[in-house]
């Protein structure tokens, strides 16, 4: 055998059987770190989660145990509401032993700490537990069996997937050698140094590849279900359900309901908008045209109460120079006439007995007459109009300000009583309105709306259907503003099967599709999606998609829809 033929087979077997240990000897998958943990492990938290635990459930109850070092601890909550148990009687019992648990008001849980019954729950194999919960009225008994040892660990698998893979190599490297002999025999060393090559790489390959048991770029399992695991346990599995552990519903205050399939009323939407009561509220505007003054109180601001008959502001009227210089002339020549007029006067009375009386009187008479027209001519040189308020309410909107020149109806404020405003909404069918028992404003609630009439003409080819709108008292301020679009439930007189919800129950998921979320288990949640009309201004119906005696969650699905 030449040199370069045993250069070449040395080369081969070495890079054979060496290569595995070298990709162990990188941070690759299945790297173990200064403490013996595993580089391509789960994260803390997963493997916090690893710890023995179980849940159990029953009618009433539903509870999640978890081994510590020095304690069992128990979270409890109501099977239907997700409701924390809290300040209850809790005993466990596992192999002829018994033990109290002690409730802890800072974490909401319960905490065994009894040594013997602890040893025997550390001891690596199956344990069944007995709970017996005693809370106010209510008491069940829940059982279940807690896994303690390598089994839950998860160590094993890894350790089996390594084993795989070095056998493989293994017999890899023996193939490798008995080819690398025959072509040694052949007197073929470029060839040997070839395979060499070819055997690398595809030994890189494989590696590289997401087959069973291979790791992702952040050390995970690919193969394995359940995802990667935050640091705080939340996590969006694979499925898109959602892993939820107790201590987070619990600060999240997640609830839930048993969904019943009920007849509900059936509805329809309306857009609509908020317009001025005419009976409650009123428009000033200017009659004639001028400058705008301040009132006796100054001029008023949006949002500002007023009486009827209020002086809000005043118009200075201001004629053309050429009106002006006319009534200034026939002022003065009046003024000229009622002079002499009232000397007249004076000279007949001075003579009263030899003149007659009904002369006397005539004079009289036309002095009055100048004397109110000169002052009539006089005023409305100086005249200004007041803008008093015509109802009793608040200022919704205004449009003047002090100097501003206004002309012939402008409208300058707006007056609304806040406790009584319409709703105009429109339909395209003009017998809606004979179907309509009821009606109120969509994330509005405590308003109530009803039907006062629907328009005989369409209006930009729609029918205006106008409602009174209240609030729970007749003198509440409505949180509304007036031209504020809003959305009218209108509840029919037919009636639709479906499952009643609160409108919260409801929101998005990533494509925007309306979806519920349903709890499957005590820490996991599946997004449900449904079809759905609102009811009221807080309740929905839901028509399709779920199904009776699921635990829909009715507060926090927003907060668990964020969970990525």
């Amino acid at each position: 055998m030449t040199l370069i033929n045993r250069t070449a087979l040395i080369a081969l077997t070495c890079s054979l059987l060496l290569w595995p240990l070298l990709s162990v000897s990188f941070a690759a998958p299945g790297a173990h770190g200064p403490d013996g943990e595993h580089l391509d492990g789960k994260t803390a938290a997963a493997v916090a989660s690893q710890r023995p635990r179980m849940e159990a459930k029953s009618e009433l109850f539903e509870l999640v145990a978890t081994l510590h070092g020095s304690e069992l601890s128990i979270l409890v909550d109501r099977y239907e509401t997700n409701e924390p148990v809290l300040n209850a009687e809790l005993e466990i019992e596992s192999g002829g032993l018994k033990a109290k648990a002690k409730f802890h008001a800072d974490l909401g849980d319960y905490a065994v700490d009894d040594p013997a019954l602890l040893k025997k729950l550390q001891t690596p194999g199956e344990h069944a537990l007995v709970f017996t919960i005693v809370a106010g009225k209510d008491s069940d008994l829940l059982d279940g069996t807690l896994v303690t040892g390598a089994a839950g660990t998860g160590h094993d698998h890894d350790d089996h997937g390594h084993a795989l893979e070095y056998a493989a190599w293994a017999g890899i490297a023996l193939l490798g050698l008995a080819i690398a002999g025959f072509l040694i025999r052949r007197r073929r060393a470029p060839a040997v140094m070839m395979m060499a090559v070819l055997v690398l790489t595809l030994a890189h390959t494989s590696l590289a590849t997401a087959a069973p048991g291979a790791h992702g770029p952040g050390g995970e399992h690919l193969d394995e279900p359940g995802g990667t695991v935050n640091a705080n346990g939340l996590a969006r599995l694979p499925d898109g359900s959602v892993n939820l552990p107790k201590a987070a519903q619990r600060r999240m205050s997640i609830r839930t309901v048993m969904a019943t399939e009920t007849e509900a009323v059936a509805t329809i939407e309306l857009p609509g908008r908020v317009v001025i009561d005419p009976n409650a509220g009123g428009r000033v505007q200017a009659v004639h045209g001028g400058r705008i003054e301040a009132g006796p109180r100054g001029l008023p601001v949006a949002g500002q109460p007023v009486k009827r008959g209020d002086v809000l502001a005043y118009i200075r009227h201001h004629a053309e120079p050429y009106a002006a210089g006319s009534q200034q002339a026939l002022l003065a020549e009046l003024r000229s006439q009622r002079q002499i007029a009232e000397q007249r006067v004076q000279r007949l009375e001075s003579l009263e007995g030899t003149v007659p009386r009904k002369e006397i009187e005539a004079a009289r008479a036309e002095a009055q007459s100048l004397l109110q027209r000169e002052r009539s001519i006089g005023a409305s040189l100086v005249a200004r109009e007041a803008l008093v308020a015509p109802v009793t309410g608040v200022i919704a909107t205004t449009h003047a300000i002090t100097g501003q020149v206004v002309e012939s109806r402008d409208l300058l404020f707006e007056v609304v009583d806040p406790a009584r405003m319409l709703v105009e909404a429109t339909t395209a069918d003009p017998a809606l309105a004979a179907r309509i028992a009821g009606a109120q404003l969509q994330g509005v609630p405590g308003t109530t709306l009803r039907l006062i009439g629907a328009a005989r003409g369409l209006r930009d080819g729609l029918l205006p259907l106008t409602f009174s709108l209240r609030g729970e008292k007749s003198t509440d301020a409505l949180p509304l503003a007036i031209g504020q679009p809003v959305t009218v439930i209108a509840m029919l007189k037919e009636r639709s099967k479906g499952i009643v919800l609160p409108a919260q129950a409801v929101v998005r998921n990533a494509s925007n599709e309306p979806v519920v979320w349903i709890k499957s288990g005590a820490e996991r949640y599946l997004p449900q999606p449904v079809q759905f009309r609102p009811l009221d201004a807080q309740t929905v119906v839901v028509t399709h998609g779920l199904g009776a005696d699921n635990r829909v969650v009715v507060q926090g699905a927003a907060l668990i829809a964020q969970i990525r």
